[in-house]
């Protein structure tokens, strides 16, 4: 506890030499304050709200990023290349790439909600197929998600905040929901990614793990149709219509780690359009831990 009092105190006081007019004895505190991580967070919201000198506020402003920004890099990693790669987690640490203060515990909430509704209406007796209209009718139906309407494009509807504040958003934000949500009832959905920004899922074969075969796709979901069901046939015809070569990567799901990715790289291409070279660099490096 007196070591903890003792951070504490050591902490106030740095914040209050934030108004240090000399840049090198600043630098020097910001520098200290950053070594507390996002343990200074709390203190420095208080100390902006505490203050009306425009000056210091931007300077809090920009310490509260630069902690934010570095703690996300160090979530992204782990969840690249130490955690378990759950689906939600990698969404919800992408979303806070735009949202510092996005509340995760509201996000998770949401989330339960429409996968009890889900849980509902399943059943061991159910085939794939009764499984997947199951989940169209309560992801589709029950809870409205839908496509953003085609306009010019916009940030927020890549954000898992806001597609479950509007129920809008992009197919491929409409499809990690579906598929992350699948898998939180241990169905066995995973996101595939098709030329052109295309986003579909695949409905695997599970049994065939039990003889010791990989799993193959039974078929596929497109979440542009409220989840109507597809074969292999629809994927190929795209490929040729788009004169790509038919290679069996596109018929195949994607790591997690993947549709993260693709997630920054479209993110990243909305910004560029904004022209903010900054944010760009920012995202760019945060996508980097994905490698």
């Amino acid at each position: 506890m007196e070591e903890f009092e003792e951070k504490n105190n050591q902490l106030q006081a740095l914040i209050s030499l934030l108004d240090e007019p000399d840049h090198s004895t600043f630098s020097t505190v910001r520098n200290q304050i950053y070594s507390f991580g996002q343990q200074a967070v709390p203190m420095l919201e208080h100390a902006w709200e505490s203050t009306f000198d425009t000056f210091l506020q931007k300077r809090i402003e920009d310490i509260i990023h630069e902690i934010q920004y570095n703690q996300l890099y160090i979530d992204l990693t782990h969840w690249a290349h130490l955690g378990n790669q759950n689906l939600l987690d990698g969404y919800i640490h992408f979303t806070r790439s735009q949202f510092q203060n996005l509340d995760e515990n509201t996000i998770r909430q949401q989330i339960h909600v429409i996968r009890r509704d889900i849980w509902l209406e399943l059943n061991e007796n159910l085939t794939a197929l009764e499984k997947v209209k199951v989940l169209n009718h309560i992801i589709f139906e029950v809870h409205h998600f839908r496509l953003a309407p085609f306009r010019k494009p916009e940030i927020r509807h890549l954000m898992l905040n806001n597609l479950l504040e509007t129920r809008t958003a992009y197919s491929i934000s409409i499809g990690l929901l579906y598929a992350l949500l699948a898998q939180s009832l241990d169905l066995p959905v995973a996101g595939i990614l098709l030329p052109g920004e295309r986003f579909v899922m695949a409905w695997m074969d599970t049994c065939r793990s039990v003889e010791k075969q990989p799993s193959r796709v039974m078929f596929y979901i497109n979440p542009e149709n409220n989840g109507g069901v597809f074969t292999r046939n629809e994927i190929t015809a795209l490929l040729r219509h788009m004169k790509m070569p038919v290679s069996d990567n596109f018929y195949l799901p994607v790591s997690h780690q993947a549709l993260i990715d693709k997630m920054f790289e479209l993110l990243i291409f909305l910004h560029r359009n904004v022209g903010d070279p900054n944010r760009i660099n920012e995202l760019e490096h945060l996508r980097s831990s994905l490698t």
